[in-house]
């Protein structure tokens, strides 16, 4: 059986799916996650009749623009750290990327969580390059032994959440100061307090067995 949604879409419809996603993360951003749709139909330039047409809903119309963003944005930079020779220059970069985000997309990280979009297999993409700069970190002695991939995000929304609280601009010299104090808590030195150890992570089974089966033969 063909699958329909692989089928390429038509110039005009490929035209006004383009223009709808790119009308929902501006809105996303300007107005807040709960935008009416119609207000996204009305800044792309289409009838809400287009918009329903190609996204069933907001669910779809959300998990659609996140997903561009993280193709855009994430992977790119999860790139760039790959390369990256020197881990601990990495590990900063990617906490103040993550920290960015955090500030700068608030609207369709919002949308996002609201919709569920952070689905198993995201997740995956996410805390995967994650896991493996921490390993060549650690291995690299550039950070603490027992730093963990999901510590990054967690220092990283610290970060924005002091430096640049919601509804406020960053304050850039206190984005510098904590961004310098949470580095300092991450870089491998003999004195630190160990860490107290974390529960597992929600999904963790889930996205182990997606692991799995990625590895497995059809």
């Amino acid at each position: 059986m063909t699958d329909l949604s692989s089928r390429p879409l038509r110039a005009d419809a490929a035209r006004n799916h383009r223009a709808i996603v790119a009308a929902a993360r501006e809105a996303f951003e300007e107005v807040g996650p709960d935008v009416p749709l119609e207000e996204v139909a009305r800044r792309a330039g289409v009838g809400p009749s287009t918009l329903y047409r190609r996204f069933g809903g907001r669910d779809e119309l959300v998990t659609a623009v996140f997903s561009e963003y993280f193709v855009e944005h994430v992977e790119p930079l999860f790139a760039r750290l790959e390369a990256e020779a020197d881990t601990g220059r990495a590990v900063a970069d990617v906490v103040e990327g993550i920290a960015r985000a955090f500030v700068h997309q608030r609207g369709i990280l919002r949308a996002a969580k609201d919709a569920g979009a952070f689905t198993p297999e995201l997740v995956l993409r996410f805390i995967g390059p994650l896991h493996d700069l921490v390993e060549r970190a650690r291995e690299q002695g550039t950070v603490r032994s027992d730093l963990e991939a999901r510590d990054l995000p967690a220092t990283a929304h610290m970060l924005a959440s002091v430096a640049a609280p919601f509804g406020c601009d960053v304050d850039e010299v206190a984005w510098c100061r904590y961004l310098a104090v949470l580095l300092d808590g991450l870089a491998a030195r003999a004195e630190h307090t160990p860490l107290p150890a974390l529960a597992p992570p929600p999904r963790a089974e889930v996205a182990e067995r997606l692991g799995r089966s990625d590895r497995s033969p059809e």
